[in-house]
């Protein structure tokens, strides 16, 4: 009897996949979800030798930090990849680093500082025609566009004590809508289904603001046909209650009540806490309207209950996360690699054979890193530290090896910090490494 072999998955394209589903994961609320899948792109990108693949693995970590609650460490890990991209002349990764720090600004209710962000992010994204993170920055404007139109607008009622339909909040909506045309010019050839579908439930909403049922409708059946057969119960909640709406706007309060039943009991089968507050707020609403005051209170106190048990999730992983120091740890993952020098008029692409950079690659190396490193006024033992926590040792592993005191080494290391101007060891480790460049010459 014959037994097939079967053929390992190419690790490029299983890293690429690994990627890609951690940003859907961010995109869909599930930063949980999304520091997984980039741990493993990164862990395969470094197998790869692959500078670029880590540092965009990073990224999407330290997304996913910044909208666990991490923001001081998601943003400073940000802005060390931004500092190794600019750097490099690497235009695309500095695209996507701008885009990365607007999403994390947006947990800081920062939303114009967001815009800059995304304004600069497009700028770059422009240069190098990358279709994707195009149209990602586009519809990140369009969702901010559409919260700023329901902000203004509610401001501008309550002032005036009249609905909410101004000729300026109709034009930011007209706005936002547009954008979405164009976000799905660049989506179209990507061979993305779940991505089209998104833009297709963000349109939906919008034309429901304007008042366009039936167009609204069509973008809802649009995103039904385009998550046909796949698994995505955050995007089929969020469905739900965008047709919902649809049947709140006719008067039909019964199919709406079911629907958002549906979405509310689907969010909270696959622990989408954040949709599941939002479909029990409307039921709440729901059911106020149609004058079923007690069954309206029950889902105001599921909301609540989804919202704690939400903020208890977030507050347990941000002890994790701090306790890990996981902050830290991204930026060391960095230290061993080396990206080409990129020219800012080409398309930028993915090192294939790009040999990582180690802090022992040859003794003359490390002698001129030591040297220079002596000369900026640290002590034989300091590098000794420093070399050990650049090469991505721990403090225990490296007072084993040293023959010292985790509290000794923990003094080198505040020594260490402040003669050569960082804060913390992912910092300490890129100026180890950036060494080797300054030694080159």
């Amino acid at each position: 009897m014959t037994i097939p072999v079967q053929r390992a998955a190419d690790p490029r394209a299983t890293a690429m996949t690994n990627l890609r589903e951690a940003r859907m994961a961010l995109d869909e609320g599930r930063p949980g979800d999304a520091m997984e899948f980039a741990e493993k792109a990164v862990a395969a990108f470094s197998w790869l030798d692959d500078a670029e693949g880590v540092a965009q693995g990073v990224l999407a970590q330290s997304v996913a930090l910044g909208k666990r609650g991490l923001l001081p460490g998601a943003l400073d890990t940000i802005d060390r990849v931004q500092q190794i991209a600019s750097a490099n002349r690497h235009v695309l990764l500095q695209a996507w680093c701008s885009f990365s720090r607007a999403v994390v600004e947006l947990r800081l209710d920062s939303r114009e500082r967001s815009l800059h962000s995304l304004a600069r992010a497009l700028g770059l994204a422009e240069l190098t025609g990358d279709a994707e993170l195009i149209g990602s920055i586009l519809f990140e404007q369009a969702a901010l566009m559409r919260t700023q139109y329901h902000e203004h607008c509610m401001i501008r009622a309550e002032a005036t004590r009249c609905s909410p339909d101004g000729e300026p909040c109709v034009r930011k909506l007209r706005r936002a809508e547009a954008l979405c045309a164009q976000v799905r010019d660049k989506w179209k050839n990507l061979d993305e289904p779940v991505r089209m579908a998104r833009v297709n439930l963000l349109l939906a909403h919008v034309r429901l603001d304007l008042g366009e049922l039936d167009r609204a409708l069509r973008s809802c059946r649009r995103a039904d046909q385009l998550l046909a057969g796949r698994e995505r119960p955050v995007l089929r909640a969020e469905l739900l209650m965008a047709r919902a709406r649809v049947n709140g706007a006719r008067g039909r309060p019964v199919d709406q009540i079911r629907q958002l039943t549906q979405a509310a009991e689907l969010a909270m089968s696959c622990l989408a806490r954040e949709v599941a507050v939002r479909a029990h707020g409307a039921l709440s609403v729901a059911h106020e309207r149609a004058g079923q005051l007690g069954v309206a209170l029950r889902h105001s106190r599921a909301q609540l209950d989804q919202y704690r048990l939400w903020e208890l999730q977030e507050g347990r992983d941000l002890l994790r996360m701090r306790e890990h120091d996981l902050s830290a740890r991204l930026v060391e993952q960095l230290a061993h690699h080396r990206f080409e020098p990129r020219r800012e008029n080409t398309v930028v692409r993915a090192p294939r054979h790009e040999p990582p950079l180690r802090t022992s690659s040859s003794a003359e190396q490390v002698n001129r890193r030591i040297a220079r490193a002596l000369a900026a006024g640290l002590t034989r033992r300091g590098i000794e530290v420093l070399r050990r926590v650049a090469g991505g040792a721990s403090t225990t592993a490296i007072a084993q090896e040293l023959e010292l005191s985790p509290k000794t080494v923990q003094n080198h290391l505040q020594r260490i910090y402040r003669t050569i101007g960082v804060r913390d060891r992912a910092g300490a480790a890129v100026w180890w490494v950036d060494l080797v460049d300054n030694s080159t010459g």
